[in-house]
């Protein structure tokens, strides 16, 4: 596991001297004690007292497939955002019922929104979710509610869904070569943000919005198209609130990786162009985002492209980051070899602004699901089993109060 520098000043100078550094350039936490005590913390100087380390925290909780719906292990889920206390906090495949767990937990602290992707869904403990299918909404079981959540440690306002398209031709591909069927019951893919009003950046308006883009894959890489299209739109909805001095952060599950929408296709796709900036390597994008974990050299999937390697001017990002899902559990004893785990990375955290590119930095881990002694639940083969295939996202990146 990445190991994260003590001082600022000091990753910094590591920075300046020889590019970017391998696995970023430390968690900013404002002073705050690290409660992971193998994860050593950089803190705030006297030259960032115009700044804040504006926290995030994107979670694919998987709450229906993995959790059914369930609340028993969200505790687990609070200890690491006690841990790390975000500003933000975007959540993805939340059902209604643990939307609610948190509102409860929270209430006082944090301000939440909620926004189906799916109204239909049986996976969160209801057996029956027919009342649901007709055209009234004002008759829906809630119980049935599948989606995305933002929250803040502030006041929300001007909530905004922004349409991501993909209703007409959604497709999933059973198996590959396999028979081409349409999904039911159909998706919503939307971006769900609000504006955040948070006491350590009184002089700015922070929008959060949580993300999911289609998950689908099938061997005529419609689905790839979609998600590639849905992230421009997404992008280009966004200029006009970075235009008028917004910080905006968008985080969530954008099922591709920084260079390779699809593992079929031999090169990278345009998915995430649409956030990375011209100068990140390899390949760049036309966005105006920093991605939390982009100070990570490695690259992802293609060896023949090599690492993201300092150039003349040094580039100020990699896409690259380390893999925020695992195809299968791993024992926890191994998880400090993280990167040696068959996986990828689907999750994100986009800053539109920095007072530096240097001063961001993302660190996914994952959750073990405990029993009541604290030991680590285990699956039938002995390993770890966890609470989503999905790794728990935090990031900070260093923001301008003015």
């Amino acid at each position: 596991m990445r190991r994260i520098l003590a001082a600022f000043a000091v990753a910094l100078a590591v920075a300046l001297m020889a590019g970017l550094g391998q696995g970023g350039a430390g968690l900013l936490r404002d002073g705050r004690a690290a409660a992971d005590t193998d994860r050593p913390v950089t803190r705030t100087t006297g030259a960032d007292a115009a700044s804040v380390g504006l926290r995030t925290v994107s979670f694919n909780m998987c709450g229906g497939q993995c959790n059914d719906g369930e609340t028993v292990h969200l505790e687990q889920v609070a200890t690491k955002i006690g841990a790390f206390q975000p500003h933000l906090l975007m959540l993805q495949e939340v059902c209604w019922s643990q939307h609610q767990w948190f509102k409860a937990r929270y209430a006082g602290t944090y301000e939440f929104g909620f926004t189906p992707m799916l109204t239909t869904y049986t996976g969160c403990g209801v057996s029956d979710c027919s009342v649901n299918a007709d055209s009234d909404p004002a008759n829906d079981d809630k119980r049935c509610w599948f989606g995305q959540v933002v929250a803040a440690r502030g006041a929300l306002s001007n909530p905004d869904e922004i349409a991501l398209g993909g209703e007409r031709h959604q497709i999933n591909q059973k198996d590959v070569g396999g028979p081409i069927t349409p999904v039911r019951p159909e998706r919503k893919f939307a971006a769900l943000c609000y504006d955040a009003a948070l006491a350590d950046l009184p002089g700015r308006v922070v929008k959060g919005c949580s993300v999911h883009l289609r998950a689908f894959h099938d061997d005529a890489l419609v689905n790839l198209r979609a998600r590639t299209a849905q992230a421009a739109r997404l992008a280009s909805d966004l200029d006009g609130d970075i235009a008028a001095g917004k910080v905006v952060v968008v985080a969530g599950d954008f099922n591709s990786t920084p260079e390779n929408g699809n593992s079929r296709v031999p090169r990278r796709s345009p998915t995430m162009n649409a956030f990375y900036r011209p100068e990140t390597q390899p390949g760049g994008g036309w966005g105006v985002f920093y991605e939390a974990d982009q100070s990570d050299q490695r690259m992802w999937g293609f060896p023949d492209e090599g690492p993201c390697t300092p150039t003349s001017p040094q580039p100020t990002g990699c896409r690259s980051g380390e893999r925020t899902v695992t195809d299968d559990d791993f024992v926890e004893a191994e998880a400090p070899a993280e990167d040696a785990v068959e996986g990828t990375k689907y999750d994100y955290i986009f800053y539109s602004e920095l007072t530096s590119p240097t001063k961001i930095s993302g660190d996914p881990s994952y959750l073990f699901l405990k029993d009541a002694a604290g030991r680590n639940v285990k699956n039938p083969d002995g390993t770890d089993k966890r609470f989503s295939d999905h790794a728990f996202y935090q990031a900070v990146g260093q923001v301008s109060t003015s």
